[in-house]
């Protein structure tokens, strides 16, 4: 199963821990959401598919992409979802081991961030949201998510819906064990790893799991996918 890269338009720099993070995706499948494809190009893949409005990418990128015979699905300028969205759901369509989202963070443009992060809770594909300083993932209830961190790394713990129950974290400076965190709560944020392995676990809920790399953008790290919980085997 193909891992799909999904670009969007928000601002985005092809930094050594990027560039290191894409290297471990072989043979993507490539959606680009409008302006989204010039970055694509910019980083060195071919979309297999354009999707959006096309009110924002430019003339020459456009010319390239025609030139290479790339498909494009268009979309009127008055819809009900964001072209980022589409080309998320386009790219779901292959039914892919995971989604990975760029250009989706920062910019001007607060809402679609926000709301380009509440995206995660739509999808029961693992969808990962990044950037050059930025990586996020939702834990769904009864996951266990492992990785190595970066030095320096800020990770955040945020609940997304409700509760979430029995949170416990290993190998990070303020531990939890089985907390229930609330809508609103800040206790999960500014979290420090202590150790070359962290590992975060929920029972019930919907957590955001994020993490931050601050002014160090040669380090390169990974991410282990998700597993079942023991709490939950199977699930």
């Amino acid at each position: 199963m193909q891992t799909a890269l999904v670009f969007a338009a928000a601002p985005l720099q092809l930094t050594p821990r990027l560039r290191g993070r894409l290297a471990e995706v072989t043979d993507p499948y490539v959606v680009a959401a409008d302006e989204g494809a010039a970055t694509a190009l910019d980083f060195g893949y071919q979309p297999d598919v354009v999707i959006g409005d096309l009110d924002s990418l430019n003339a020459a990128s456009r010319l390239e992409l025609e030139r290479r015979g790339v498909a494009f699905e268009t979309y009127p300028r008055d819809k009900d979802f964001t072209d980022g969205h589409l080309a998320l759901e386009r790219a779901l369509q292959i039914a892919p081991q995971a989604v990975w989202l760029l250009g989706f963070l920062g910019g001007t443009r607060l809402d679609q961030s926000v709301a380009n992060i509440l995206l995660l809770t739509r999808f029961e594909t693992q969808i990962v949201l990044l950037d050059e300083m930025n990586e996020c993932v939702l834990l769904r209830p009864h996951t266990e998510f492992g990785w190595n961190p970066a030095p320096k790394e800020i990770v955040s713990l945020i609940p997304l819906v409700g509760e979430v129950t029995h949170v416990k974290t290993s190998g990070l400076r303020w531990p939890l064990s089985e907390e229930t965190l609330h809508v609103g709560d800040t206790r999960g944020l500014s979290n420090e790893p202590i150790s070359e392995d962290v590992k975060v676990s929920i029972g019930n809920g919907r957590l955001l799991l994020t993490r931050h790399f601050p002014g160090d953008e040669t380090m390169q790290s990974s991410i282990v996918s998700p597993q079942s919980s023991p709490r939950a085997p199977g699930l």
